[in-house]
């Protein structure tokens, strides 16, 4: 695969070579037409003329020097235009200008596929911008919201005056908002080493029904509390994987499921092995979720409206799918509003 990728001429190199052919293309065009001049002034004048031995000659070659000049502007214009609009906006890039797009006008053949990857590039450095810059302006008021919330009622406990359940509401307070910043903390640190992971290692031979019976037992207490039914329906399936990753994707479905689902809800685990295709599915009878909301799902901080409670920071999500494509699946989402939500991970059963 890699020689394959290694004997295949890039863009620049077909550029290189096609420019060397329109060189030489200019060099014959130019002696053709001083040889097709001269030509046809010897067939009209008698070129032996002793009075004027160089007349013609240089007649011959000032107009070919002439029309040469004239057709390599026109050539100039016609094919190397591109190429200096490219070079400028190369140059504006590397100064950190990444809205700058080269117009395909007069751009044919390599140089058409150079410019538009060169349009493509600067859009995606474009994206990458943008995306940092949300991210760091997310991230700072997604930690800047408790950090003053916990700074505002450690002040109100300073006063003398407080009652005993006034004290204890701000503690309680204090307490959820730092749990939250923990949380938030660690779900950064998580969803950072997946993005930087690209291969999983630490893989071993597991049994997926019984990790999901575990979650769901871990959660027992949550979904307790608000009166909720958990049912699962768990093929008995032998996976080979990372099991700290997948159980990380398990527990943010589930804990999402319980959080979204009001009080007397159902949630629903579906677990199913069909040749080489596992899935399993978390389904809740909770709000739901509209078709604006279920694009942007995914996104990181992306909480929408109305959420249930403060513990969430919108990470949970992000960390599914990063997880499910490092294990060589996907998640998709299937939701309507009033009508609770479906995620459903496929994956792909390995062998050992």
């Amino acid at each position: 695969m890699s020689r394959n990728k290694g004997k295949k001429e890039n863009p620049p190199a077909r550029l290189l070579g096609t420019m060397s052919l329109l060189v030489l293309g200019l060099v014959a065009v130019y002696a053709t037409v001083a040889l097709g001049i001269y030509s046809l002034v010897q067939r009209l004048v008698h070129l032996e003329d002793r009075n004027y031995p160089l007349l013609w000659p240089i007649l011959i070659l000032s107009v070919s020097a002439i029309l040469g000049v004239v057709l390599a502007i026109l050539i100039f214009r016609w094919y190397l235009g591109p190429l200096s609009r490219l070079m400028q906006a190369t140059q504006a890039v590397a100064a950190g200008d990444y809205s700058v797009r080269v117009e395909l006008r007069g751009a044919r053949g390599e140089m058409a596929s150079c410019v538009r990857s060169f349009n493509k590039m600067a859009e995606e450095l474009s994206s990458v911008e943008l995306l940092q810059s949300d991210f760091v302006n997310t991230f700072s008021h997604e930690f800047k919201t408790p950090l003053i919330s916990i700074r505002g009622f450690a002040k109100l406990l300073q006063s003398r005056d407080l009652t005993e359940e006034q004290r204890q509401t701000y503690t309680d307070t204090i307490v959820r908002q730092s749990e939250r910043l923990a949380a938030m903390s660690t779900h950064i640190l998580e969803l950072t080493q997946y993005e930087n992971t690209e291969i999983v290692s630490g893989k071993t031979t597991f049994s997926l029904d019984e990790q999901l019976r575990r979650c769901i037992r871990q959660q027992e207490r949550g979904w307790l509390q608000k009166g909720l039914t958990v049912a699962g329906d768990l093929d008995p399936v032998d996976y080979y994987g990372n099991e700290e990753l997948m159980e990380h994707i398990w527990s943010n479905l589930i804990s999402n499921a319980i959080r979204f689902t009001p009080a007397g809800g159902e949630i629903t685990v579906v677990l199913r092995k069909e040749r080489d295709e596992i899935t399993v599915s978390v389904s809740d009878t909770g709000i739901g979720m509209d078709e604006e909301t279920q694009r942007h799902i995914f996104d990181k901080f992306y909480r929408a409206e109305p959420y249930p409670d403060n513990r969430g920071n919108g990470l949970g999500l992000s960390i599914v799918r990063r997880a499910a494509e490092l294990c060589g699946g996907q998640v998709t989402v299937f939701s309507k509003p009033g009508k609770g939500s479906t995620f459903t991970v496929t994956l792909t059963a390995e062998e050992a």
